[in-house]
């Protein structure tokens, strides 16, 4: 996921994004208004999706994206060809704003898997 796709879901200009392990985060400056896009790959994708389950997050499934999505209020699952890749929004707007946004860069990453 580029910088520009990352600052378009979040609403608001990110900082470079920091990568640790399968973890990439984008952070809003500390001026800016509160925001961060999470993505996580592989493995750290899949717990998260499975913590989220668990917690009983309202995800719901997402026909025709990769071999298996679901999105919820500030987050997306998508697996395709057996890699998982996660994308978790921190924003504190309406979450009905996000499910546009977040279905649409689901499709975007999924074609690039």
């Amino acid at each position: 996921m580029s910088q520009q796709e990352a600052e378009r879901l979040a609403g608001t200009s990110l900082a470079s994004p920091v990568a640790v392990d399968e973890t990439c985060t984008y952070t809003a400056p500390p001026a800016g208004p509160t925001a961060q896009v999470e993505v996580r790959v592989g493995q750290t994708a899949l717990d998260f999706y499975t913590a989220e389950r668990q917690s009983n997050s309202r995800l719901q499934p997402l026909p025709g994206v990769g071999d298996d999505a679901y999105v919820g209020d500030y987050t997306v699952f998508i697996a395709k060809n057996d890699f998982n890749v996660s994308i978790n929004l921190v924003r504190g707007n309406d979450p009905a704003e996000n499910r546009g946004p977040l279905e649409n860069l689901a499709r975007t990453v999924a074609g690039r898997i």
